[in-house]
């Protein structure tokens, strides 16, 4: 009986399965919501003109340091109160005196050796004209030096010079007991006092230009490209000094001075790819309404460099490490592209080749982007 009853239910069980299937072909699915494209922030790019300002940081040193020393010993008899640490003096200023009594008696000795030096040469000149009238009368032949007395007038010649030269020297040695500032300027130290002995060739203090105030900036060899400036070494023209403004916490506040970029070392470290730039600052001889620059101070420093023309600008943060961006088209969709940095700065970066005027790129961060996908572009 189940044989016969086996092809029936082998039927209605394909029927079964045929409606199943006709029924699942009826049922549609709920539609899939298509998300709409992302927002962008975007920025239209306009080329401009752009002064490159290079940064570096140093310290003030004076332009021109000296150290004082004595040319001739003995005992200090004055030292002025202006002769102290941190006291300004002005050029030919008398700083201290040695004791000249012994310089005195030399140059008085020196004096006496002179005058018996220009007798004895007067005796034997005119012993010299003696010997020649009484040859010229009473001779025969040529008269030997030491007959005419020439030998002897030559010595006494010598003579009279060494003493000419021995006065001279004394008097030098006297005018040089007096140390004198050579210069306008300030005193850095001082090694001397009242009662003090002191020997030829001994440093008394030193002192140092307040006038020109001297700073070595360090900057990347690749920043050179952006100074309009000769590697030569010399003493920069008036029109090849860029400006230089340096800024430092001093007397309480942030202060700012103005100078100029006067020369270049020359030589690149080969290790840190920096070259030294050497920039210059005047003070006042009397401070007025600004403090003077003082000595020893650190300074962070901004330097000009050449203006480039049709510059792009563009946030710090639309740029990758990799030096990438994102351009939105025509069509709002995103192309990524690679440029070429000239300089980076802490919030921009300025680009020259590979953007046009015009167009749209992206100043917000995308979480994921790529190529191709469309976006909703927000106008900042």
């Amino acid at each position: 009986m189940i044989k016969k009853l086996k092809p029936l239910f082998i039927l209605l069980g394909a029927f079964a399965l045929s409606y199943l299937l006709w029924f699942l072909g009826q049922v549609q699915p709920d539609p899939v919501e298509e998300l709409p494209p992302p927002d962008v922030i975007i920025e239209i790019l306009t080329p401009k003109d752009f002064q490159v300002q290079i940064s570096s940081n140093g310290t003030t040193t004076p332009l021109t340091q000296t150290v004082l020393t004595a040319e001739v010993g003995g005992e200090v008899i004055y030292r002025s109160k202006k002769f102290a640490e941190g006291a300004s003096v002005i050029e030919g200023e008398i700083l201290a005196k040695i004791d000249d009594t012994d310089l005195q008696l030399q140059y008085k000795n020196a004096l006496l050796q002179l005058a018996n030096a220009e007798v004895q040469y007067s005796l034997q000149l005119a012993e010299a004209e003696v010997a020649k009238e009484a040859w010229d009368k009473i001779g025969d032949g040529v008269a030997s030096d030491l007959t005419l007395k020439k030998p002897q007038l030559k010595q006494a010649e010598a003579f009279l010079e060494v003493a000419k030269a021995q006065v001279s020297s004394a008097a030098k040695k006297l005018n040089k007991t007096e140390i004198i500032a050579p210069y306008a300027g300030r005193i850095q130290n001082v090694n001397i006092d009242l009662g003090t002995t002191i020997i030829p060739g001994q440093p008394v203090g030193a002192m140092y230009t307040s006038s020109e105030i001297e700073i070595t900036l360090a900057v990347k060899d690749n920043d050179l490209q952006f100074l309009s400036i000769p590697m030569d070494g010399r003493k920069l023209n008036p029109s090849e000094q860029a400006s230089v403004v340096i800024e430092s916490f001093y007397k309480g506040k942030t202060q700012s001075w103005e100078g100029k970029l006067e020369r270049v070392d020359g030589v690149i470290d080969p290790i840190t790819r920096m070259i030294n730039l050497i920039a210059v600052f005047k003070n006042d001889f009397i401070e007025t309404d600004k403090p003077n620059l003082p000595i020893g101070l650190f300074v962070e420093a901004k330097i000009d460099g050449i203006t480039l023309k049709n510059i792009f600008e563009i946030p710090i943060n639309s740029i990758s490490k990799d030096n990438e961006v994102y351009i939105v088209d025509k069509d709002n969709q995103l192309e990524l592209r690679k440029l070429t940095v000239l300089k980076k700065y802490s919030e921009f970066v300025i680009i020259k080749d590979g953007l046009k005027a015009g167009e749209r790129i992206v100043t917000s961060k995308l979480s994921t982007a790529s190529n191709g996908i469309k976006v909703n572009p927000v106008y900042k």
